[in-house]
């Protein structure tokens, strides 16, 4: 407007606006450090999903360049190892699980809501079940579950490899 009304010429607005503009490149210059600690603290807490179950640690979304997908994994890594696959387009929402209290997660056409945890609600098979000993190494032999169904497998496993079938050691038993 004051151009127009000639109070003032295009060449002096210009000069002012590149005073204001160096003025502020230097001030961020001066500052850069700071304000870079508070964007990757405000990007940090970003990616907080939640507490972890285990250890109280956070839960941080994560991506992983090895397989090319997100995931959710505990912030106390390699102490903690709790980690929650996350579907292919997935978003995780605000609200919780009523089962365990992780966030629930929206994925799939149509869209389904689901806990973040994939084993939430199923039970989870703590009891161990042993057996009998191994005849190879003396550790104890246990119950376990395969592709093929259950069997009965040396607890030492990798390093023992004795197995048998959960009828064969019925007939001895």
């Amino acid at each position: 407007k004051k151009i127009m009304k000639g109070k003032t010429s295009k060449d002096k607005i210009i000069k002012k606006a590149k005073e204001e503009i160096i003025s502020i490149i230097e001030e961020i210059e001066k500052n850069k450090e700071e304000i870079g600690k508070h964007l990757y603290k405000a990007y940090q807490k970003g990616r907080i999903i939640g507490e972890c179950p285990e250890c109280k640690g956070n839960l941080l979304l994560k991506y992983s360049d090895k397989t090319k997908s997100s995931f959710v994994g505990c912030s106390r890594f390699p102490e903690c190892k709790i980690v929650y696959p996350l579907p292919k387009g997935a978003r995780i929402l605000k609200s919780k699980c009523e089962k365990c209290g992780l966030p629930l997660i929206s994925y799939g056409k149509p869209r389904q809501r689901a806990c973040l945890d994939p084993n939430c609600g199923k039970e989870k098979k703590d009891k161990i079940e042993v057996v009998g000993k191994c005849p190879r190494c003396g550790n104890d032999l246990v119950k376990r579950s395969g592709r093929y169904g259950e069997f009965i497998g040396c607890k030492g496993f990798p390093k023992c490899r004795f197995t048998a079938s959960v009828e064969e050691v019925k007939e001895k038993g």
